[in-house]
């Protein structure tokens, strides 16, 4: 598939134009500005023709530490982009939610990038299972992992087996064998950079002045643009040891406190973090698979003695992805923000197509009716029309927020 210039234009403009509306609250750190050309980076197509990734991983469900323990920087591609999405064109599903779109017409459009990579992608929904067979039918090499739509200890052994076959698959890809030395080498490698990214969140949860909701989430998904980890690991310590040393006051109280759940949102898709923010709602907490793989990954000195089961087992409880049925997991996590936090609302937020994040909300709605907290549900996809009708009902919930804050003697 042969882009057009139009398409590449198109794809440009996205990205740019969200470089520059985060560009205008840049926060007063150099490490930060580094951190934000990297990801303009991963997504300039210039930058593509050099880039021959030997692994690509679709989604954020996958444990990157079986990649690095095989020698190899995984490429991620998590679709949070409208334009790549248009490049599936026909050959997309109907029914197929926006992310799915957006992969498939990344590596259809730049399909070079992947010609010869190991592409990993994760099951969790039907729309991914349509995605792996629309992917091998291009010719592009693909390997699942399936997980199973229960987590109970007699589900393990599956979960456990499917990361098994990753492994094989990859050490055909690579022709290299997994060691046990080499596997705690990348699970220190991945623990170090999580022990940064749980430190970055702790610090600006404490500082919330020092930097926007909509930079706190890009620097976390900074992450998944890195070439290289421990460089990567170096700079969010750098920026880490500034935000410490800033002794900012936390502000005074002017927005209601929300957490953001839902559908994953990846960057240049920001258009509910802007909205929100724009509304006057401060995303107090935001809780999905990638923050929740944050705060759960394994510290460094647990990795001494890690083996290929003791992680599966690690990763399997802790995963709150989309695909179980009863995701207890998620429930959990958000209970515990809940009783911990000073959140006054709930947005929950599902992307068109991605029906497997409704199961949860009648179970999200139910405990934070104990705790008289309110959940306000938004449907949207990554198309700009909806934006005046989501500010009018998030203008409505931050205006519900203010008044129950009134009645509660809460200075605004």
């Amino acid at each position: 598939m042969k882009l057009q210039e139009k398409e590449v234009s198109a794809y440009e403009a996205e990205d740019q134009n969200i470089a520059e509306r985060l560009m205008r609250e840049m926060p007063p750190f150099k490490e930060a500005e580094q951190l934000l050309k990297l990801v303009q980076t991963h997504f300039s197509l210039a930058a593509q023709d050099t880039r021959h990734p030997k692994v690509v991983i679709l989604g954020s469900s996958f444990p990157e530490e079986l990649v690095y323990a095989f020698g190899v920087t995984p490429y991620w591609v998590l679709g949070g982009s409208l334009q790549t999405g248009a490049w599936a064109g026909e050959l997309a599903p109907r029914d197929a939610d926006p992310v799915s779109r957006s992969m498939l017409g990344f590596l259809l459009g730049l399909k070079e990038t992947a010609r010869d990579a190991l592409i990993l992608l994760p099951i969790v929904s039907d729309s991914t299972r349509k995605l792996a067979y629309l992917l091998r039918r291009e010719g592009l090499k693909v390997h699942t992992l399936d997980i199973p739509p229960a987590k109970d200890e007699s589900a393990f052994p599956k979960y456990e087996r499917q990361l098994e076959l990753c492994v094989k698959a990859i050490s055909a890809h690579t022709r290299k064998r997994l060691t046990r030395c080499a596997l705690r080498s990348a699970a220190s490698l991945v623990a170090q950079a999580h022990d940064e990214l749980r430190r970055f969140l702790q610090l600006t949860e404490e500082r919330p002045a020092l930097l926007s909701s909509p930079w706190r989430m890009l620097i976390c998904f900074s992450y998944y643009c890195a070439h290289d980890l421990p460089q990567w690991t170096e700079l969010l310590a750098g920026l880490n040891d500034k935000i410490e040393a800033n002794h900012s006051c936390r502000p005074s109280r002017t927005s209601a406190n929300v957490l953001l759940m839902g559908s994953p949102i990846y960057f240049p898709n920001y258009k509910i973090p802007f909205l929100l923010q724009n509304v006057g709602l401060h995303i107090s907490a935001h809780l999905d698979y990638t923050m929740q793989r944050a705060k759960t990954a394994s510290q460094i000195e647990e990795t001494a003695n890690i083996t290929l089961s003791g992680l599966s087992r690690r990763l399997y409880q802790a995963d709150c992805s989309g695909s179980y049925a009863k995701n207890r997991t998620l429930q959990t996590a958000a209970s515990e923000l809940l009783d911990s936090r000073r959140i006054d609302g709930v947005v929950y937020c599902v992307l068109k197509g991605q029906i497997e994040y409704d199961f949860e909300l009648e179970r999200l709605e139910m405990f934070c009716g104990e705790r008289n907290i309110p959940v306000f549900r938004l449907e949207t996809d990554y198309n700009q029309q909806d934006v005046e009708q989501l500010r009018i009902r998030m203008e409505a919930f931050s205006e519900m927020l203010r008044q129950r804050q009134y009645q509660k003697g809460v200075a605004v």
